[in-house]
């Protein structure tokens, strides 16, 4: 199958977690290099997001705060979904929601044991963001217990993988 979407993970993949979606006033601060590379992104986007109390109404007026909301298709939380990543109703629920298999997406997160863990489980291709900067303090597995697909050090590099993935007819 050919590569149809981008999914992202949202806490620390595109925005630093400590950032309260739900504060207006808070400054944003945003992941390395997420302005830059959003924009060379040539597919469609989605947000998958492991939240406590927010919906997809709550985070997308957040990513319209942030100025990053246009570049999303759909927005999918674990409070819309009922569960929460690596739960792989989660995944099925936001693959519904895109009207997506599972080839079809590839999946960037910063967490081998939510992001990485819940896409392989799933057997949907992931990206893991390796560098310090998209490390979170409740990681909990070893990298030898989640291989992801392709490893990046940051975003910066994902336009060119999508179009090396792209240009050889998808996965």
């Amino acid at each position: 199958m050919i590569l149809r979407a981008v999914a992202f993970d949202f806490g620390h993949t595109l925005v630093d977690e400590r950032t309260d979606p739900t504060l207006e006033p808070q400054p944003i601060r945003f992941m390395p290099h997420v302005l830059k590379t959003l924009p060379q992104v040539p597919l469609p986007m989605a947000v998958w997001a492991n939240t406590r109390t927010a919906t997809e109404i709550d985070l997308r007026g957040f990513l319209d705060r942030a100025g990053i909301g246009k570049f999303f298709t759909w927005v999918v939380t674990s409070v819309d979904a009922g569960h929460r990543k690596p739960a792989p109703e989660f995944f099925d629920f936001a693959l519904s929601k895109g009207g997506l298999t599972r080839d079809q997406v590839l999946f960037v997160g910063n967490q081998r044991n939510t992001d990485i863990l819940g896409g392989m489980r799933c057997g949907i291709r992931t990206v893991w963001l390796s560098g310090r900067a998209y490390r979170s303090g409740d990681e909990t597995l070893s990298l030898e217990d989640v291989q992801p697909t392709y490893k990046l050090a940051s975003l910066l590099p994902l336009p060119a993988l999508l179009r090396r993935i792209c240009v050889d007819g998808g996965f």
